[in-house]
């Protein structure tokens, strides 16, 4: 596809990013590239089962290994005093809560971890892992939404509700209307850097980590909270965020393991997870299962609209997203009703991933606007055009700004759209079909507080730093 299809040659030179020279040519340093006088390494060794409890665990061999300096299990691990973030330690959360490496004997998903082991070199930590050998009174697991959606429940919280706009399910008194059932699988995420930390202590009370991380407030608040520390005597880096995919927005267990055993072993501690813990240890986009409801007027005019959604989340833990909020407001629709329900499944906690739910919840209702073009006989554009939401039918405010009328105009003329013909493979390029779609989306433009220093200097360049 040209380059010129979607750049003007004429708009203003783009933006350079601060980092992007040193992303692109590679001497951005990961978190693991750190490199601290006296570091030892730390690996993580998983859970073969997906559920049930650790009978018992022999890591004498490990510990004999060597260079080993330590080996944390749930038998010898020293219990943290907190990892409570915006708990009451005194309650357990109504959600569930983060997973404590080594707090219990209980196993909630396979690769869960059950021992760090920490040696002075990375070849001997990884040999001595290889060595722990554990044995459990297994449990059956339940790993398929498919197979588990009687267990489906709404999640904790008003926000999670059943919501109705006008009548509940309207789509199916309307002329023209579709029912339709839409899923897609987990998705995981492997960026190049792998999850990775680097602890060091100064003294007992004192701690600085390099760590993946899209949030490094949040991380700081984490450890404080775990290890029961003011939030000055954390300092946590984060030179450069990319590639993280949802994965460094929150701060994971093996983060908290790494800096436990930093202490007790007294010296910096590097932790990388290896490729499969990728997959098992930090999120994903959660299975989901939704169904969409449509209804319309002969004209094109939509009716009614309900969106039903059920996602898995952790057996431990409850993991919500936005799946179905989009459906309330994307579409001038009178009649509206939504319902949302999460599966607790024998897997680690999912994530947000690069978009949320939003970005799910828009592949099933987008592909059902389609389908009920088709069946309208109305051109997608056309359809959406007669059902375009002026002002949000949500809240009944107006948006502060919306220009999806002219995006649709500048999409369809820049591919060529009005080549496009209703039937399917309709459209050849000699051997080749040729298949035109489109599709939108939303995200909420969420603020906060914020604040700003600047600094005017003596040359007359302004400083801002924010």
């Amino acid at each position: 596809m040209k380059d010129d299809l979607f750049f003007d040659k004429k708009a203003p030179d783009r933006i350079d990013r601060v980092d992007g020279r040193a992303k692109v040519t590679g001497s951005a340093a990961y978190a693991a590239d750190h490199k601290i006088q006296n570091t030892v390494y730390g690996f993580l060794v998983g859970s073969t089962v997906a559920k049930g409890r650790i009978k018992s665990i022999d890591t004498k061999a490990a510990e004999r290994a060597p260079g080993v300096l330590a080996v944390l299990t749930y038998f010898n691990t020293p219990k943290l005093p907190g990892y409570t973030t915006g708990k009451d330690p005194s309650k357990p959360p109504t959600g569930g809560q983060p997973l404590r490496f080594f707090a219990t004997n209980e196993i909630f998903y396979y690769d869960q971890a059950i021992a760090l082991v920490v040696a002075d070199t990375f070849e001997r930590v990884l040999h001595a892992a290889k060595l722990v050998k554990a044995q459990y009174e297994k449990a059956t697991h339940k790993t398929s939404l498919a197979d588990s959606l009687g267990n489906a429940k709404i999640p904790t919280g008003p926000r999670f509700e059943d919501y109705t706009r006008g009548e509940t399910d309207g789509y199916k008194g309307a002329a023209v209307k579709l029912e339709q059932e839409y899923y897609h699988p987990i998705e995981v995420h492997n960026p190049m850097e792998l999850a990775s930390i680097v602890a060091f202590w100064e003294g007992a009370e004192k701690v600085t980590v390099y760590t993946k991380t899209q949030g490094v407030q949040a991380t700081q608040k984490s450890i404080s909270d775990a290890f029961k520390l003011p939030l000055e005597n954390v300092t946590v880096h984060a030179q450069h965020i990319g590639g993280a995919f949802g994965m460094g927005l929150r701060t994971w267990p093996y983060e908290i393991a790494a800096v436990m055993a930093a202490k007790k072993v007294g010296r910096p501690l590097k932790l990388v997870l290896h490729r499969e813990q990728m997959f098992t240890n930090v999120g994903y986009r959660p299975a989901t299962k939704q169904k969409i409801g449509l209804g319309a007027t002969a004209d094109g005019k939509l009716i009614g609209l309900t969106h039903e959604a059920t996602g898995n989340t952790s057996a431990y833990e409850e993991f919500t997203e936005a799946t179905v909020n989009i459906s309330r407001f994307m579409y001038a629709c009178p009649n509206v009703t939504t319902r949302y329900r999460i599966v607790p499944l024998n897997v680690c906690t999912p994530i947000w991933m690069r978009g949320p739910g939003e970005a799910t919840g828009s592949f099933a209702l987008e592909s059902a606007m389609d389908e009920l073009a088709f069946a309208l006989n109305l051109d997608p554009i056309e359809f959406r055009l007669r059902n375009h939401a002026d002002s949000d039918p949500e809240t009944k405010l107006p948006w502060s700004s919306k220009y999806l009328k002219e995006c649709y105009q500048m999409g369809a003329e820049r591919i060529g759209w009005k080549e496009r013909k209703l039937q399917p493979k309709a459209l050849k390029d000699e051997d080749w079909l040729v298949g035109y779609g489109m599709g939108a989306g939303s995200f909420g433009a969420f603020r906060w507080v914020a604040s700003v220093k600047a600094r005017l200097q003596p040359d007359g360049k302004l400083l801002l730093q924010c």
